[in-house]
């Protein structure tokens, strides 16, 4: 008996996807777009300059350093579209566009640096602030996602600290007569509430049961507000470190009682 018809060979099908080559042609053309664009760019501001028709001085060579901007605005337009969300790719995107547009901005028009540095707090502190945002991922990694939340309350802080300074460094009378005496404190407290208000929504959200997450988050929190109000009222800083021990092993000592 001839085995052969018993166990035919089924041809494997490999199956292309046509969407794929497509997008990276597309992708690749929009990325070789960008030098002319800055090309154009630049003979643009040496035309005005040369031709006295604006009052401001440019530093025509900072506008290389955008090429990676609208890198960055077109990876951040190409994730939306793939994924339809304001996924990690997205915001990841749109923080290096509000980081390195900051740099770039402030070489283009030569600002001084000693007035205008706080400028560099606010801006990675904004980036912070949006890929704090986690709600986009949390169903697809939620355990990250609730540690990525922190990061929105480091962004926050990180803004208020850049804010207060770029007030005196300019100064803005405004915002710098609402600064009392140490009020740089507030944004190292801020982190610290931050992570308590998140270890809770967390515990809540498990039936009161606290997990490795939750003990993380409070042990978090007793550190940065510990310290934020250790720096507020100007306390012994010898006595920092004990009770950040004794406050942590308290905590550890809550959950592992509240989980039994």
């Amino acid at each position: 008996m001839d085995n052969n018809n018993e166990n035919p060979v089924v041809p494997e099908v490999v199956t292309v996807d046509p969407v794929q080559p497509v997008e990276k042609e597309r992708k690749h053309r929009s990325n070789r777009l960008f030098v002319p664009f800055i090309l154009i760019l630049v003979g643009v501001i040496l035309l005005f300059q040369n031709l006295n028709l604006v009052n401001v001085h440019l530093n025509w060579w900072a506008a290389f350093i955008f090429i990676p901007v609208l890198g960055s605005i077109a990876a951040g337009i190409s994730a939306f579209e793939k994924s339809g969300k304001f996924d990690a790719a997205v915001r990841g995107s749109l923080g290096s566009v509000i980081v390195v547009g900051t740099v770039a901005t402030m070489l283009l028009f030569g600002v001084d640096w000693g007035h205008y540095w706080p400028l560099m707090l606010i801006a990675p502190g904004l980036s912070g602030l949006i890929n704090g945002i986690s709600l986009a991922d949390a169903d697809n990694h939620p355990n990250a996602a609730k540690w990525a939340g922190l990061g929105l309350w480091f962004g926050l802080a990180t803004v208020i600290l850049g804010v207060g300074f770029l007030a005196k460094t300019m100064p803005i009378p405004v915002i710098e007569n609402m600064l009392f005496h140490r009020w740089w404190a507030i944004p190292i407290i801020i982190p610290g509430v931050g992570a308590f208000i998140n270890a809770l929504v967390i515990c809540i959200g498990n039936g009161f049961k606290a997990n490795w997450t939750v003990w993380g988050f409070s042990l978090i929190g007793v550190a940065f507000t510990a310290t934020g109000l250790f720096a507020l009222y100007n306390l012994n800083w010898n006595l920092l470190g004990p009770i950040i021990l004794i406050a942590g092993g308290l905590v550890v000592l809550s959950g592992l009682l509240t989980r039994k």
